[in-house]
C-alpha cells in the first residue's frame, strides 16, 4: 500500500507541475517539478520511505527515455558530427573526472584521490531528459542541438565506467591502467554491438509477424515499450554498456526502411501518442523524485556532515565552477579547430564562437542520472590487510556535492542562458510560421499512411490541409513578387503546352484552346506589356480554331471523352511542370521571394492533389465489381473519417509545438478551440 501511495503521489505531483507551470513560464517545468518533489517530501515524510534502487532507476526510467530519444535523434546530423559527439562522450568526461578528482582532493585533503575521481565521473555526464526539457526555453543552432544531444546520447556510459573504475580503486586501493582501458572498451563496443544485434532482431521479428498478416497496433506498441528493457538487461548481463546498447537498438529500429502502408501508418500514430504520454510521464516523475531525494538528503548531511558547512557550501561552487570551465575550454578549442564545411577553414577564436561556446556549456546541466550514481557510493570500504570494513569517506559529502552541482547547473540553464541566446520573439510572422509547419506536418503524417495506391479521401484532405496554408500565407507573401512569379510560371506553361502539341501527344485544336487560356491569364498579368506577344499567338490560334471548324463539318473531330483526356493530361502537366519549376529555383536571397514561392507551391500542389483525388476515386469505382458500388455518399463518409483523423493528428502537433516552445499556451489554446469548432463541423454532419 505504501507503494501504491507514493506512485499516487509521483503522478498528482506531475499534474500539479504541470499547471503551476503555465502561471510561472519563465520557469522552466523541470526546476517546477524539482521544487514540488522538495515540497512534498517535506510535508509528507511516510510515504517516501521507499526509495528506488540506483540499478533500477536506470533501466526504468532512463532505458526507456533514451530510446525514445535515438528513435526521434537526427540521424544524417549525429553521423555528421560523430567526431564532436565522441569528443565530448568520452574526452571531455574523463579531462572531467581528472580535473574535479585533483581539484577536491587538493582542497578537501580528508576525501581520498578515488573517491573525488567518483565525483568527478558522476558529474561528467550531462542529462538527456534535462538537455531535452531546456532546449525549448532557448534558441539553439542546429549543431549546438546536435551536439548536445548527441552527447546526451553517449557519455552516460563512459560516466557509469569511469565512476565504477573510481569506486573500485577507492574500495581496493588497486587501479590497472590496463585493465581500465580493455574494460572501458568492452562495455562501450560491447554495449554497441548488443543493442545493434537486438534492434535487427527486433526488425526481422516484427517483420516475420508482418508477413504472415498478424500486423496488430497494439502487440506492436507494446512491443515497443518492452524493446529497452529487454535490451538494458540483456547488455548489463553480458557485462557490456545497457544504455549505449538501447541507444544502438533505437537508431537501428528508426534506419531500417518500412514499406508505407495503412497499417504501418496507424502503428505509427497510435506508437507516437503512447510514446509521448510515456515521456512525459518519466521526465515528470524523474525531476519530482530529484526534488524528493534532494530534500531528504540537505537536512541529515547539512546537521552531520563531516565537512564545516562554509566549506561545503564553497565547494559546491568550486566544484561547479571547474565542470562548467572545463567544459568551456573544451568546446571552445574543439570548435575553434573545426573546419567549415562549406570553406573548409578553421573557424578559429572569435566573440561568436565565446558566446556559441558559452551557450552549448550551460545547455548541458546535470540531472537526476548524476544523482542516481551518486547514490551508488559504497556505504562501506573494506581496510587493508583486514576483514574488517570502514564507512566509505565522506559518502554523505560527495552526494550533496553532486545535488549542489545538479541545482545550480539546473538554474544557470533556465535563466542564464535564455539571456545568452533568447528566442525570437513571438510576434504575427511567428506565429504564421508555427502554424504552417503545424499543418505541414499533418500533411506528411497523412501522406506516409497512404498506400501503393492514392486514397482519394485522403488526397482530397491533403488538399484542404494545402488551401489552409495558402490562406495563412496570403497575408504574408508580397502581391508584387507573386504576381512575377506567377508570369513566370505561365510561361512555363505554355511552353509545355506547345511541346505536347508539337510531339503529338494532344491534339492541335485542344492544346491551342489551352494555350489560349494560359496566355489571356498571362495578358491580364502582365498588363499592356503583353499585348504583341498575345496577338503574335492569337493569329495561330485564330488558324486553328477554322481548322477545327473544318474538321467538324468533315466528322473527323475528336470525341467528348477523348477530348476530356487529353485536356485533363494538359491540365495535370501543367501543374506538374509548375511544381517543378518552382522547386528547381535558386534559393532566394530575401524572405518575401521565399514567402512567394512557398506559397505558390502550396497553391499548385492542392490543385495537382485534388486532380489525383478525382482520378482514385474514378480508379477506385471502376476497377472490379466488388468497389463498383463505392457511390459517392461511401466517398464523402470516407473522406469524413480522414478529416477527423487529421484533425486528431492536428491536435497532438499543436501540443508537440507547444511543448517544444514554437508557440506560447495561449496561441495553442486558440489552436486548439479552431480545431474543436471543426470537429464539431464534422459531428454535426
Amino acid at each position: 500500500m505504501q507503494f501504491f501511495e507514493l506512485v499516487l503521489l509521483l503522478l498528482g505531483s506531475v499534474l500539479v507541475s504541470t499547471v503551476f507551470s503555465g502561471f510561472i513560464p519563465r520557469v522552466s517545468l523541470p526546476l517546477v517539478q524539482i521544487a514540488i518533489g522538495a515540497v512534498v517530501a517535506t510535508v509528507w515524510q511516510e510515504p517516501l520511505a521507499v526509495q528506488v534502487d540506483p540499478e533500477l532507476f536506470l533501466v526504468l526510467f532512463i532505458a526507456p527515455l533514451l530510446f525514445e530519444e535515438a528513435r526521434q535523434a537526427n540521424k544524417r546530423a549525429l553521423w555528421n558530427a560523430k567526431g564532436a559527439i565522441l569528443s565530448l562522450a568520452i574526452g571531455l568526461v574523463i579531462v572531467t573526472v581528472l580535473v574535479v578528482g585533483f581539484c577536491l582532493n587538493a582542497l578537501v585533503p580528508s576525501i581520498p584521490l578515488a573517491a573525488a575521481f567518483a565525483l568527478g565521473a558522476a558529474l561528467g555526464p550531462t542529462d538527456a531528459v534535462a538537455v531535452t526539457a531546456l532546449s525549448k526555453d532557448i534558441k539553439l543552432s542546429e549543431r549546438q542541438h546536435t551536439l548536445l544531444s548527441g552527447e546526451a546520447l553517449i557519455n552516460d556510459a563512459s560516466g557509469v565506467v569511469s565512476f565504477q573504475f573510481a569506486i573500485a580503486a577507492a574500495t581496493t586501493g588497486a587501479f590497472s591502467l590496463v585493465d581500465a582501458t580493455f574494460t572501458f572498451s568492452l562495455a562501450f563496443f560491447g554495449g554497441v554491438f548488443v543493442g545493434v544485434a537486438c534492434g535487427l532482431a527486433a526488425v526481422l521479428v516484427l517483420k516475420a509477424l508482418a508477413s504472415q498478416g498478424f500486423e496488430d497496433t497494439t502487440v506492436r506498441v507494446v512491443f515497443e515499450v518492452f524493446m529497452p528493457f529487454v535490451v538494458f538487461l540483456i547488455a548489463e548481463h553480458a557485462a557490456t554498456s545497457g544504455i549505449l546498447a538501447v541507444v544502438a537498438a533505437g537508431l537501428v529500429m528508426t534506419f531500417w526502411p518500412e514499406k508505407p502502408t495503412v497499417a504501418a501508418s496507424e502503428q505509427k500514430v497510435v506508437s507516437g501518442y503512447v510514446w509521448d504520454v510515456l515521456v512525459y510521464v518519466i521526465n515528470g516523475v524523474i525531476f519530482v523524485l530529484l526534488g524528493m531525494e534532494l530534500a531528504l538528503l540537505v537536512s541529515p548531511t547539512w546537521e552531520f556532515t563531516g565537512m564545516s558547512r562554509v566549506l561545503l557550501i564553497g565547494s559546491i561552487f568550486l566544484v561547479t565552477f571547474i565542470v562548467l570551465a572545463v567544459r568551456f575550454v573544451w568546446i571552445t578549442c574543439m570548435e575553434a579547430v573545426r573546419k567549415d564545411p562549406q570553406t573548409n577553414e578553421r573557424a578559429g577564436a572569435s566573440r561568436a564562437l565565446l558566446k556559441n561556446a558559452l551557450v552549448a556549456t550551460l545547455a548541458g546541466p546535470k540531472g537526476a542520472l548524476t544523482l542516481s550514481i551518486a547514490f551508488t557510493i559504497p556505504y562501506f570500504v573494506g581496510i587493508a590487510g583486514s576483514e574488517a570494513f570502514a564507512p566509505f569517506p565522506h559518502r554523505s559529502d560527495l552526494i550533496f556535492l553532486a545535488s549542489g552541482v545538479i541545482v545550480i547547473t539546473l538554474l544557470l540553464a533556465n535563466f542564464v542562458v535564455p539571456v545568452l541566446s533568447p528566442r525570437p520573439d513571438s510576434g504575427h510572422e511567428a506565429h504564421v510560421a508555427a502554424d504552417v509547419a503545424i499543418l505541414r506536418k499533418v500533411i506528411c503524417q497523412l501522406r506516409d499512411g497512404q498506400a501503393d495506391r492514392p486514397d482519394p479521401a485522403v488526397t482530397a484532405v491533403i488538399a484542404n490541409y494545402e488551401e489552409r496554408i495558402g490562406h495563412l500565407m496570403s497575408d504574408e507573401v508580397d502581391l508584387q513578387t507573386v504576381k512575377r512569379l506567377r508570369m513566370d510560371v505561365l510561361e512555363e506553361a505554355i511552353a509545355f503546352v506547345e511541346a505536347m502539341e508539337a510531339s503529338g501527344d494532344v491534339p492541335s485544336p485542344i492544346a491551342q484552346a489551352y494555350a489560349e487560356r494560359l496566355e489571356k491569364a498571362w495578358r491580364k498579368l502582365n498588363g499592356r506589356h503583353g499585348e504583341r506577344h498575345a496577338l503574335k499567338r492569337g493569329r495561330g490560334r485564330m488558324r486553328s480554331r477554322s481548322w477545327a471548324r473544318i474538321r467538324k463539318k468533315l466528322g473527323l473531330a475528336t470525341s467528348y471523352d477523348e477530348g476530356y483526356e487529353h485536356r485533363r493530361v494538359l491540365v495535370e502537366g501543367v501543374e506538374r511542370v509548375a511544381i517543378e519549376y518552382l522547386e528547381g529555383l535558386p534559393r532566394c536571397e530575401d524572405q518575401q521571394c521565399r514567402q512567394a514561392v512557398v506559397y505558390l507551391l502550396s497553391e499548385h500542389r492542392m490543385n495537382l492533389r485534388l486532380l489525383e483525388a478525382d482520378d482514385a476515386a474514378a480508379l477506385v469505382q471502376n476497377t472490379s465489381v466488388e468497389n463498383a458500388s463505392l457511390d459517392t455518399p461511401k466517398i464523402r463518409r470516407r473522406i469524413e473519417e480522414v478529416e477527423a483523423e487529421a484533425l486528431r493528428l492536428e491536435l497532438g502537433q499543436i501540443r508537440r509545438a507547444q511543448e517544444a516552445g514554437d508557440i506560447g499556451p495561449r496561441h495553442a489554446a486558440n489552436l486548439r478551440e479552431q480545431v474543436y469548432l471543426l470537429q464539431m463541423a464534422i459531428g454535426e454532419d
